[in-house]
């Protein structure tokens, strides 16, 4: 039984390629073979789990938010309760 094929092209960043590149070589599969299958898990997950689980692999954030992130990586708040019954509990 035949399938049916299209190409599709885009445009991905230089260590993407090279990551693909390298896999694809150290591992013998194709480089089309890797990515129908990444494309393939990818939307399969997109379609089963709940879109709230589901985490991005980067995170845009504007100038503000950044310096506040860092701002609270520095100096965190201090547990509440809650989260020290959390790590207390056996």
């Amino acid at each position: 039984m035949a399938v049916d094929v299209s190409q599709v092209s885009a445009v991905i960043a230089d260590t993407t390629r090279e990551r693909l590149e390298r896999f694809a070589k150290q591992h013998g599969v194709k480089k089309s073979h890797l990515i129908e299958t990444a494309i393939l898990h990818h939307l399969a997950a997109l379609e089963e789990l709940p879109a709230d689980v589901v985490v991005p692999p980067a995170l845009v954030l504007s100038r503000e938010e950044g310096a506040d992130l860092i701002r609270r990586i520095e100096r965190p708040a201090p547990p509440t309760p809650a989260l020290k019954a959390l790590f207390d509990a056996d």
